[in-house]
């Protein structure tokens, strides 16, 4: 189990919208401009309601590697984690979860804390199975970034570049789709939690990939 949080339930959960879309622009000089990339804001996990800070996200790819990139408001910042594959989750963080096969039955978990610090795992979910966690599993050749920024507001800026190899994938085809969903947890100065999602799932629960959207190669 990697964290009760994760998988909390909701007794009254709302009805969901229709899985969402993110069309990922190839970029042809190899390195990402987020200016043309389309940003997607994330919202309540639970309900769908706007949260009290904003977080945008970004992503793009080019032959080898897939960019994201969170734009996340933020005025408390808490976060007592130093090693990778710490409990991150426990704190503020950004979640990223992919399956680029699509079909839910494995998909990997990317965390960046406000430190620059990484946890990543590799999940398998099948069926008739409890969800078999794996923290051990690392992604030998991902890049993480942090950057605090001051003006108009502060702003925390997470960037992660995710070589297709440590998927276990080749370079996607054209219109081809990965599943993904991207989390927030946030924590203010009262001690209260904020969990956001770009899909919301219904629950406090991220690990729902039937909740994954779409996220589509497109040039």
């Amino acid at each position: 189990m990697v964290s009760g949080v994760h998988q909390g339930n909701s007794s009254a959960a709302p009805r969901l919208a229709q899985l969402p879309e993110y069309q990922c622009t190839y970029m042809e000089s190899g390195m990402p401009d987020w200016s043309l990339a389309d940003s997607v804001e994330l919202v309540d996990v639970v309900t769908g309601a706007s949260p009290r800070q904003k977080t945008r996200v970004r992503a793009c790819w080019t032959d080898a590697v897939l960019y994201m990139r969170f734009e996340c408001e933020d005025d408390n910042i808490v976060s007592p984690y130093t090693d990778r594959d710490d409990p991150l989750y426990e704190a503020d963080v950004v979640e990223c979860f992919l399956d680029p096969i699509g079909d839910g039955r494995a998909y990997y978990e990317f965390n960046v804390s406000p430190h620059n610090v990484v946890f990543d795992a590799y999940i398998t979910n099948l069926s008739g199975e409890p969800k078999g966690f794996h923290p051990e599993w690392n992604a030998e050749h991902l890049r993480t970034s942090v950057l605090y920024v001051n003006v108009p507001e502060r702003q925390v800026i997470y960037e992660l570049a995710i070589p297709f190899e440590d998927l276990k994938a080749k370079t996607p085809e054209l219109g081809s789709c990965y599943r993904v969903n991207w989390f927030r947890i946030d924590q203010d100065t009262l001690g209260a939690r904020s969990y956001d999602a770009w899909s919301p799932t219904g629950a406090v629960n991220f690990h729902m990939p039937e909740r994954f959207g779409l996220l589509r190669f497109t040039k």
